[in-house]
């Protein structure tokens, strides 16, 4: 019967909400039809903090949640920067994760404002970026590359906690990610992998 995979997968949605520890059903939302699922903004800052905190070279002074980017202040090998962005593709694999954020907002060095225009403006007309790209490689720590449109952070998993590299030494997953008011969609090419992911970053005790 056509209908029986789907209402199979519903009935695995809502059994899984229905495991979620108490107070934390406000924080993800499961969309049967579109094979997605939503974390709250908070429990994106959360994770978020859990991984970046282990990128050698790289603190996170703040971050404030809009309804369209995550408004971040980075130190970065002793520059400090401010930086609007939001995840958009998400791979874990191998004990190792690759997460893509795109920067459609400003990116300020927050010591030099004009430097900063100067940086950006030539970076998104083109110009000298292959020069610009360069200093950022030099500049920036190995885990992190930025083109002048997209940050790409990457390393391997903590051995403990929500996304333990053991979960992924041996399988994969990934995610594509869209910013919304209400918080961050996140769909995947396996429906079960991520509701496998959702259930355990949700405990409290692994964040």
């Amino acid at each position: 019967m056509a209908g029986q995979p789907w209402m199979g997968m519903l009935d695995g949605a809502l059994a899984w909400a229905m495991t979620l520890p108490e107070g934390l059903s406000q924080e993800v939302a499961v969309d049967v039809a579109g094979r997605r699922v939503r974390l709250s903004h908070a429990r994106v800052e959360a994770l978020s903090r859990g991984v970046l905190g282990r990128v050698k070279g790289l603190t996170l002074r703040s971050w404030d949640s809009t309804p369209t980017v995550y408004d971040l202040r980075l130190d970065v090998r002793g520059w400090k920067l401010r930086v609007e962005t939001t995840p958009q593709r998400v791979e874990l694999a191998q004990g190792r994760y690759t997460l893509w954020l795109a920067t459609p907002g400003r990116v300020e060095l927050e010591e030099s404002p004009g430097a900063s225009s100067l940086l950006m403006g030539a970076l998104r007309t083109g110009a000298g970026k292959a020069a610009l790209q360069a200093l950022a490689r030099r500049l920036l720590p190995p885990e992190l590359a930025w083109d002048g449109q997209v940050l790409r952070v990457e390393g391997r998993l903590p051995k403990d906690g929500a996304l333990a590299a053991r979960l992924f030494e041996s399988s994969s997953l990934k995610m594509t990610a869209a910013h919304a008011p209400e918080g961050l969609w996140l769909s995947a090419e396996a429906w079960p992998g991520l509701l496998d992911l959702l259930q355990a970053a949700l405990v409290p005790a692994s964040v």
